[in-house]
């Protein structure tokens, strides 16, 4: 028991290893999109992180100063400076703001005119201030010398909590002016949604998120609390994405960053927050997996208990009787479903599938698929049994062929149960193949969806689920083998006191 217990153990790290080399498959090496300009600089345009390790984590502060910088010496990527600064928004202004005294003069006056598309998001002055250059100057300077205080991290929690316990005019414009500056406290404070005062809280704040990064992610007015779930959801896979251009990163906070703003490290948040991870169609992949899972599981099944027994049958049947009609009769059964392929199959079978038959006919050809190489196994190994000493000597006391394999099964089903392990993704693929053929609605169709758009969420879950499966079952397969072979058991018991 505290050898299983011990292998059990190990899956986890099993599985970590496997999820850095699926994630290393699945991913692109990450390559910053846009112009050349945007290309130049880690700034501009919509860029990938690194996969594993991020050694040099950006965030908000870092962003808006060189923003600021390019801006102020009015160099070629100025335009698009202007653009990103907007988007940063009132999350940028606390770096900005206090740096505009370090600027000369016509800097100085370019920044202040660059945040007027943002002064104007966020309803403040009038025109004339924001769009003359010495006005928008003298105007910022105010803004800050009179607002500093309220971008503090203890006024925004103030302030979003009053608006997630009654919307009202004033409490919306309190953090319309805070701007992106009270995305976190927004953003968290959606969770949890369980009772339709939930959902009214949800409803506040994520139309607040919606109206400073212009979004469509809003909770309707009669939503129940599934739909209000589902705008959470959304809320959070985009927060993952770009939290780091909206917060700064400071001490152990920055090195966490070097591993959570990551691909890797930005699938496995959501995969820990959102049961799984969302998947391209939107829903969690957990609640997909579970809604596609039973009727690949019954294949499964099908092909491990039904083509086993039917293998091993087989297998006994031509051992008992070698050379004659039964096993050459089995044996060219066993040959032929050796020979045609699972798709051969189902592709047969699917003009005779009548409406409430696909199930049970996705089975048969499951099982048919694995019951020849099992046969084949069977055979050879209790062959071999009945070649050993205690078979002889049985043959010599009278024991008929049929006595003598069945003595035999536990000695020669070793073969055959160590394919349990080495069989499954075999299996996998088969199951896929049959329910595509036979239009069954399991993990096959959705898999496929998922290749086609690359949906590394389901894709990650999938291997993520078949290592576990793959794992457990070896390990039963190593369990059984030691209760049904005392050589095995021996062995194993000989490598326990070696280890200890």
């Amino acid at each position: 028991m505290r050898h299983a217990l011990r292998r059990i153990l190990w899956i986890v790290p099993t599985l970590f290893v496997i999820s850095l080399a699926v994630f290393w498959l699945l991913t692109p090496r990450p390559t910053p999109h846009g112009t050349e300009l945007e290309a130049d600089h880690p700034f501009f345009g919509d860029h990938s992180p690194p996969r594993f390790v991020n050694t040099r984590p950006t965030n908000v502060r870092d962003r808006a100063l060189t923003l600021m910088q390019r801006i102020a010496s009015a160099d070629p990527g100025e335009e698009l400076a202007r653009r990103e600064l907007t988007r940063l928004g009132g999350a940028a202004l606390p770096h900005v703001l206090p740096a505009l005294d370090s600027l000369d003069p016509r800097g100085r006056a370019r920044v202040a005119l660059a945040l007027a598309p943002l002064g104007s998001r966020m309803n403040l002055g009038t025109p004339e201030e924001l769009r003359s250059p010495e006005s928008a100057v003298l105007f910022w300077t105010r803004f800050w010398q009179d607002r500093a205080i309220e971008f503090r991290p203890a006024v925004v929690k103030r302030v979003v909590a009053r608006l997630s316990e009654k919307s009202t005019a004033g409490r919306r414009e309190d953090v319309r002016q805070l701007d992106t500056y009270a995305l976190p406290e927004l953003l968290d404070g959606m969770s949890p949604v369980e009772t339709p005062e939930d959902v009214k809280r949800v409803r506040r704040l994520a139309a607040a998120a919606a109206r400073i990064v212009e979004r469509p992610w809003r909770v309707p007015k009669d939503a129940s609390v599934g739909e209000a779930r589902g705008v959470v959801r959304l809320w959070q896979a985009w927060w993952l994405e770009h939290r780091s251009d909206y917060v700064t990163h400071d001490g152990a906070e920055r090195v966490l960053s070097m591993v959570s703003d990551t691909q890797y490290g930005r699938w496995a948040a959501s995969a820990a927050l959102n049961r799984l991870g969302i998947s391209a169609s939107g829903e969690t992949v957990l609640d997909l997996f579970l809604a596609r899972a039973p009727v690949t599981l019954w294949l499964l099944v099908s092909a491990l208990v039904g083509g086993w027994l039917v293998g091993i049958t087989l297998g006994l049947v031509g051992a008992a009787r070698a050379q004659r009609v039964p096993d050459f009769a089995s044996s060219a059964v066993a040959v032929v479903l050796c020979a045609l392929p699972v798709s051969a199959l189902s592709t047969a079978a699917a003009p005779v599938a009548l409406p409430g038959l696909g199930h049970a006919l996705a089975a048969l050809v499951m099982v048919l698929g694995s019951a020849g190489l099992v046969s084949r196994h069977q055979r050879t190994a209790t062959r071999v049994a009945l070649d050993q000493e205690f078979t002889r000597t049985a043959r010599a006391f009278g024991a008929g062929p049929w006595r003598l394999a069945r003595w035999s099964f536990r000695a020669s089903s070793v073969a055959a149960l160590s394919l349990l392990g080495a069989q499954l993704p075999g299996l996998v693929t088969a199951a896929f193949v049959v329910e595509h053929a036979l239009g069954l609605n399991g993990l096959g169709a959705t898999t496929l969806r998922a290749i086609a758009s690359r949906d590394i969420a389901w894709l990650m879950a999938l291997s993520m689920a078949l290592g576990t499966a793959l794992a457990l079952l070896q390990i039963s397969s190593d369990a059984l083998l030691a209760a049904m072979d005392p050589r095995v058991r021996l062995g194993l018991l000989r490598k326990r006191g070696a280890a200890e």
